[in-house]
């Protein structure tokens, strides 16, 4: 009898340590990212949807060229409740920076704040720009290198769903 009080006391100490971490872990912050607009997600938010991650930089001319056709991109995104679009600054701005590139280039698409994004789901690009696909099951796709227009994405997804 004397056993079994100690395993349950041993068990719900060891179980109420974990939970005392986690709500003390400053690791977990309750988000992944976080958009320049101030709205927090997980990526696991998006499961069953396609996620658009587009890697940008200023210095990067047909990163910039891009831009109107990432804005009509979002435009279609916003009509769908399947699709979402997401950029990415691959120089370490500051939100204030960020804030001055996505107005000075009228991005109107969601840009993470490099300071509240906390995680990743694939590895920072070497080549600029680039763009991932996110499935509906959370795995990412290669990147489409180089210029993307709103057609080449929307075909990219449809493809993927084909083959989903």
């Amino acid at each position: 009898m004397r056993k079994v009080l100690f395993v349950m006391v041993a068990v719900s100490a060891l179980v109420g340590g974990v939970l005392l971490q986690r709500a003390i872990d400053p690791q977990d912050v309750g988000y992944d990212f976080e958009t320049l607009d101030g709205h927090a997600f997980r990526w696991q938010d998006f499961n069953g949807q396609y996620v658009v991650v587009n890697y940008f930089a200023e210095w990067c001319a047909p990163c910039l060229k891009e831009v109107p056709e990432l804005n009509q991109f979002e435009q279609l995104a916003q009509q769908s409740d399947s699709i979402s679009l997401f950029a990415v600054s691959y120089d370490p701005l500051t939100t204030d920076q960020l804030t001055q590139v996505k107005r000075q280039y009228n991005m109107q698409f969601a840009l993470l704040n490099p300071a509240k994004t906390q995680a990743m789901p694939m590895d920072k690009p070497q080549y600029l720009p680039a763009t991932y696909i996110i499935k509906p099951d959370g795995s990412v796709t290669k990147p489409l290198l180089g210029e993307q227009t709103a057609q080449s994405i929307n075909a990219a997804i449809l493809q993927l769903q084909q083959s989903f």
